[in-house]
């Protein structure tokens, strides 16, 4: 009997919907088996599609079988749930133990399968393994096939989608057949309605007309056979060209209309001189060869049409014009209650959309629009009954109502002869604002003179009166004691007041203070210090005006305010200081170095090679931010911009760029020599351990020396910029100054960076392998793919030359995919024993390296166990939580993981136990010394570690004999390096690898 589940004709539905069942293999599922038949080590996999009655096999290995019935079949019970069915010995399970398929030849021991789970609950199916032996499942294992059953269902739904798009495909090419039957079956019924008509032989290049035609261009009455040069002469001249121009399109079946042919609306000229305006429409006729024989069409007197609609759209226009120009809102409605004309403004004043106001619109859906808006709130019963429902017996033809956003509107209704109404719309919201503003200043008239008396003596702002004839001056009693004008000084004179300004400023006061009087300005405003009686000193902003002159113009009164702006100029400061420092470390910012930087370039140009510019950057600061948080980095950023106070002198400029970006301007220097000294301490004070566990960050250091030679500061700084290049590039925490040597290394990197993307294109690239030797048989264990450049220029191109040009660019990605690519291409012509090593960058990790590596595999058909992918630590530094489960994805798949340059970073240890690496390879520093005692223990630790661990050790930059045996004395048996062999061809490797392989054999 066969299990099934509640929802099982929903799960039917689904599968047939997938439109799968019985149809052609198909690679990347076939692929799916064999990946999972290798991966378990079994000798059946199976991706089964569950029917009512059947299962069938979308792709399979190790069986002739395409299906079974549905009650024999094991993963009828593999969909019944979510998880993974796992039967470790058949033949004890009551539900399979008569399965004809354990008790028949295929004597079936074990079986796991996966649910192919389409959408939640829908279990279209299953990947199954099988066994001819019992055998235990991991859960690591029923992790992994459950992967791998997700690669299934990811293709299942790609079908599914590829399903709809056809038949989308379907249905738009239908429609488009139905609209080019409506499209010809209007243009023969436009054909059909002729009126004067006519017919253009093309071969003759002549027309021939009918009376109508004859008729409307008022010649050729005996309707003779013309010329088309003589018809087209009795068009108007400035319609001519383009007639003709269309008429030979059309013949020459260029014409962009649906059935060749052309259409115009022209002028021609009659006999006597009249002009009319004709509508000519034309089609196209054709041979059996598709060829234009001949061109038909109709001719229409359109003159009175063209005068009316010009009249027309003349009055129109008048009309619309004036409506526009009104300043109040018009709308006419008709006899039926339509909005028939309205102007731009009457919406905005009614309060409604403009969508409600068109031709022909219901004026009841208006007054609905302004009910719900509470347009009439508030108003006299019988207005507000018109108003709402528009009754003729309640209708009140002037009133003035106000909105509820306040504005007050003035409304005229004039009835017309036809029945309609024309309302106008007048805003007196302003007019009646004025008329009430004007009442109530009336009214507090009285009570502002009383309070300004008090206003005088109380305001925290001075008021001050200048009587220039008399030389008194009157100023309000809060500012006398403010100014400290008390006791003797309580009436303040103006040689008193002169005296409380500034001495800095007082020229400025008398400056603005004389032009103002002589009528040079329309008011005096100035901004100054005043100093109090007891020395403090504030800010005061100054306005003033002249309030009369004598009869010979000369100023008599001044009055105006004295404002305390102090607080606003302390805040000025702090805005004007933060514009140029850096808000993090308080150092200036690329604003003030650039002035700063200015200046030493006016001082360079009187003494060169006195000044230096340096340009600084943090080594690896990114791991910092990643590894302890960007709160951590700020520190980190402060402690390194007091480090370089200290370094220079006071009048030094030391600025902060942004991010791990410093620069500094040291003036008054002996040229190149000091620089270096103070690069070299600058060195040593960033290098010194921080509180944070000790942490060490590098300093990167370029400089330029100013030489007067007119650079600007862009063309100094990008010096220094480059020299900061050449430092990084030599291995960072050193300085280089600017040289044109370094120029000119910038400027190949640079060329190098545009060729790259073209060379990979053109195949520029190749791959060679150097073999990493078991030394215990002296077979090869794998190579090593070694990606080169042969430049059409430059001919052979070192890695280290490129490779860090390509990770600058992003290039390395599509890099990388090819070498990896070629690398498991060419490992098929290698002995089943050899595997491939490939390096990979950190840029690929980003950038979808699990997808490269299955495509490279499921492209090659290598197996995932041949393939080995060198890792290094800084990969690991970047996104250890990200890489480590990107790694064990790899590996759960079957590749083999490697550390590479073990030993040269500084988490090494961490991460050998956060993942189970499969080699560990020695960097080649250590080898190279391995003759010194401290690198042999070194590499004995190593050795020890990969044992403890289960991991494989392989010895990097064996060259010599003596390296060999000292590497083999502490324990390591793979090792790599011209002592063995140098990076090899293609051919080479092959050669290679079949001679180790035979001479072990033997």
């Amino acid at each position: 009997m066969v299990v099934i589940l509640a929802n099982e004709a929903d799960r039917l539905t689904a599968l047939r919907h997938l439109a799968i069942m019985d149809t052609p293999n198909e690679a990347h599922f076939d692929a799916v088996c064999r990946l999972a038949r290798d991966l378990f080590a079994v000798p059946i996999a199976l991706i089964s599609l569950v029917e009512e009655d059947r299962q069938w096999f979308k792709a399979k290995c190790g069986t002739d079988l395409d299906g079974t019935k549905r009650s024999i079949a094991f993963c009828n019970y593999t969909i019944l749930s979510d998880d993974v069915l796992i039967v470790e010995d058949v033949p004890r399970d009551p539900r399979f133990a008569g399965n004809p398929m354990v008790q028949g030849e295929q004597a079936i021991r074990f079986c796991a399968g996966a649910p192919l789970i389409l959408r939640p609950g829908i279990h279209v199916g299953a990947l199954c393994i099988k066994d001819t032996v019992a055998r235990t499942f991991l859960p690591e294992q029923i992790r992994q096939l459950r992967d791998l059953a997700e690669i299934v269902v990811a293709h299942l739904r790609l079908h599914e989608t590829q399903r709809g798009h056809e038949a989308e495909i379907a249905e738009r090419m239908c429609v488009e057949r139905r609209l080019r039957a409506a499209a010809e079956f209007q243009a023969i019924a436009e054909e059909t309605a002729r009126l004067g008509h006519w017919r253009i032989d093309v071969a003759g290049r002549t027309i021939a007309w009918s009376a109508g035609i004859a008729g409307i261009f008022g010649r050729n009455v005996g309707l003779a056979v013309l010329a088309l040069e003589e018809h087209l002469g009795f068009y108007h001249s400035d319609d001519r060209a383009a007639v003709r121009t269309r008429i030979e399109a059309a013949m020459a079946d260029t014409s962009d209309l649906p059935r060749g042919g052309y259409e115009h609306r022209s002028r021609v000229l009659r006999p006597d001189g009249e002009v009319r305006y004709v509508s000519v429409c034309g089609v196209a006729e054709r041979d059996e060869a598709g060829q234009v024989v001949s061109l038909h069409g109709v001719c229409l007197d359109v003159t009175d049409l063209t005068r009316s609609e010009r009249e027309l759209r003349d009055t129109g226009a008048l009309l619309r014009a004036t409506l526009e120009a009104m300043d109040q809102g018009l709308l006419m409605t008709d006899a039926d209650d339509r909005v028939r004309v309205h102007n731009g403004r009457v919406a905005a004043m009614m309060g409604v959309p403009e969508s409600l106001l068109y031709d022909g619109a219901l004026f009841q859906a208006v007054r609905s629009y302004q009910i719900e808006h509470g347009e009439f709130v508030g108003l006299p019963d019988r207005l507000k009954r018109w108003l709402e429902f528009g009754q003729a017996e309640m209708r009140v033809n002037d009133y003035e109502r106000q909105r509820p956003n306040g504005t007050v509107l003035e409304v005229r209704t004039l009835p017309v002869s036809t029945g309609g109404l024309v309302r106008t719309f007048t805003d007196v919201t302003t007019r009646r604002s004025a008329e009430r503003a004007l009442r109530e200043s009336e009214a507090h008239l009285r009570v502002s003179q009383e309070r300004l008396a008090l206003a005088l003596d109380s305001g925290e702002d001075c008021l001050f009166d200048w009587d220039l004839a008399k030389g008194s001056l009157w100023v309000t009693e809060r500012w006398r004691h403010k100014l400290g004008l008390v006791g003797e000084l309580a009436q303040p004179t103006l040689s008193a007041w002169i005296a409380a300004i500034h001495p800095e400023d007082r020229e400025q006061v008398a400056d603005v203070t004389r032009a103002h009087l002589k009528s040079l300005t329309p008011s005096l405003e100035c901004e100054y210090r005043v100093r109090r009686a007891d020395g403090f000193i504030f800010w005061v902003l100054a306005r003033a005006r002249v309030a009369s002159r004598t009869l010979d113009g000369q100023a008599a009164r001044l009055v105006g305010t004295l404002i305390d702006i102090s607080q606003r100029k302390e805040a000025e400061a702090r805005i004007e200081h933060m514009a140029l420092h850096d808000a993090l470390t308080g150092l200036p910012n690329r604003n003030l170095f650039r002035k700063r930087l200015d200046d030493a370039l006016h001082q360079a140009a009187r003494a060169p090679n006195r000044c230096a510019v340096l340009a600084l950057d943090l080594d690896r600061f990114k791991a910092v931010n990643d590894t302890y948080g960007h709160m951590t980095g700020d520190r980190i950023l402060s402690l390194v911009a007091e480090r370089l106070h200290a370094i220079v002198r006071e009048s030094d400029t030391v600025a902060r760029f942004g991010g791990d970006e410093f620069a500094v301007i040291l003036s008054n220097i002996d040229g190149g020599e000091a620089t270096a000294q103070i690069c070299a301490r600058i060195i040593v004070a960033v290098g010194e351990p921080f509180l944070l566990d000790s942490r060490v960050i590098g300093i990167s250091i370029g400089f330029a020396l100013l030489s007067g030679d007119r650079a600007t500061a862009e063309e100094v700084f990008k010096r220094a910029d480059m020299a900061l290049f050449e430092a990084k590039a030599a291995g960072r925490n050193t300085y280089r100054m600017f040289e044109a040597e370094a120029h000119a290394r910038a400027a190949t990197r640079s060329s190098l960076a545009l060729d790259m993307k073209e060379a990979i294109r053109r195949g520029d690239f190749f791959l060679v392998y150097q073999p990493i030797i078991d030394v215990t048989v002296e077979a090869v264990a794998s190579f090593e793919a070694l990606i080169r450049w042969q430049h059409p220029e430059y001919g052979l191109i070192s890695p280290g030359d490129f490779i860090s040009i390509a990770e600058e660019t992003g290039l390395i990605v599509p890099l990388g995919a090819w070498a990896l690519n070629e690398a498991c291409r060419e490992a098929l012509n290698w002995p089943a024993s050899v595997r491939v090593s490939v390096n990979i960058s950190t840029l690929q990790f980003r950038h979808g390296l699990e997808e490269t590596v299955i495509a490279a595999l499921a492209g090659s058909g290598l197996a995932p166990g041949r393939l080995k992918l060198e890792v290094t630590e800084s990969l690991l530094a970047q996104d250890p939580e990200q890489a480590v489960a990107v790694l064990h994805r790899l590996r759960a798949l079957g590749v083999r993981i490697a550390l590479d340059d073990f030993g040269t970073g500084y988490s090494s240890l961490s991460y050998l136990r956060r993942f189970p690496f499969d080699k560990i390879k020695i960097d080649r520093s250590f080898i190279r010394d391995i003759a010194d005692p401290d690198a042999a223990a070194i590499v004995r630790a190593v050795v020890g570690i990969g044992e403890r661990l289960g991991m494989g050790i392989v010895a990097e930059g064996v060259e010599t004999v003596e390296q060999l045996e000292l590497v083999r004395r502490e324990g390591c048996m793979e090792m790599q390096g011209y002592l063995f062999s140098e990076p090899l061809s293609v051919p080479e490797a092959r050669a290679f690898a079949d001679a180790r392989h035979e001479q072990v054999a033997a």
